[in-house]
Parts: structure tokens; sequence; C-alpha cells
């Protein structure tokens, strides 16, 4: 198994060398940064001033940088969104997936920053988005990374790693749905 961490637009190249560690824990596997790739122009609402995540998740699903992996994550600093909701902080296809570190920074909600905890918030939604990869669903245990959030503070309540029900399904490639 290996997953590919691929910068989408600006992205610091430090804050993409902070997910590689915990990756490769959580998920058992080797774990790479690959070529920055530009941000598509046709996911940008400037109406909204946000990119449709959909649109970006085809595009990182197109590039050359995730060939021959099995699993890519495209992580980005723009905010997203998907029609019909105010924002996602990421969305997950079949083998890839897209997070964004937008509304996971202190700054975003007028708070100074912490970097410790940006960092888990990053962790804890590139382990979410790469779960739903592996075809799990949203799960019930408030403590699972795999727990739907749909604010921040959703986020920070939920662990950066999986229960005992989900962790088995990871590793066994067991899981079903989405």
């Amino acid at each position: 198994m290996r997953i590919i961490l691929i910068p989408i637009g600006k992205v610091d190249p430090a804050e993409m060398q902070m997910l590689e560690n915990p990756l490769k824990t959580e998920f058992s596997c080797d774990v790479t940064i690959g070529k920055k790739i530009p941000l598509p122009a046709g996911a940008q609402n400037a109406v909204r001033n946000q990119y449709d995540a959909e649109v970006m998740l085809e595009f990182l699903s197109l590039s050359r940088e995730t060939a021959g992996r099995d699993r890519a994550l495209g992580v980005t600093d723009v905010d997203l969104y998907l029609p019909g909701m105010n924002f996602v902080f990421g969305l997950a296809g079949r083998r890839n997936a897209v997070i964004s570190f937008h509304r996971l920074r202190q700054s975003f909600y007028g708070l100074p920053e912490d970097a410790g905890v940006f960092q888990r918030r990053a962790i804890v939604e590139a382990v979410h988005e790469l779960g739903h990869t592996f075809g799990l669903a949203h799960c019930e245990d408030p403590r699972c990374v795999m727990r739907f959030s749909n604010t921040i503070a959703e986020t920070d309540l939920k662990g950066p790693g999986f229960c005992t029900t989900c962790r088995p399904r990871v590793r066994t490639g067991e899981a079903t749905g989405r």
C-alpha cells in the first residue's frame, strides 16, 4: 500500500511533511509527498470565493501524480465547498481524496494561530478522508475519526484514530459503503 500526498496550489511544504508520519502510522504504509499541481481554474467560484471540491477531486484523479499509487490525498489551502453546502473540510472518492487547510487554522475563526491545534485538525481530516477511500462510512462513535463533522468544534471532539470497529476494516479491506 502506498499513499501519495499532493499539494494543490500554494501549500507550505512543512505543513505537507507534518502529515507524513501520522499517516504512515495510522495506515501502516508508505507515504510520500508528490509534486505540486496547480489549482484547477474550473473549480473556482469567484462569487463564493471558494473552490468546488468535486472539481478539485476530479482534477486530482486525472493528475499524472496519482498514477501507480494506491491512494492519493490532495492538500490545498483554498476554501472548499460542495453545491448545496456552505463549505467542506474535504471530500473523498474511490481511491483519492482532497482536504483543505483553510478552515482548520485558528486564524479563520479570528483566534491566534496554534500550531498544535492546526496539526491535530489536519491529521484528523486527512485520516478521515483517506478512511473513506477504504470504503469506510461515517461512524457513530463520537471519538472515532470517521465520525461526521460539520463544524470545527465537531472536528476537535473526535480523535485522530479509528475506533475498534473501523480500524480492522481499514487493515483488512472489509469496509463497505462510504
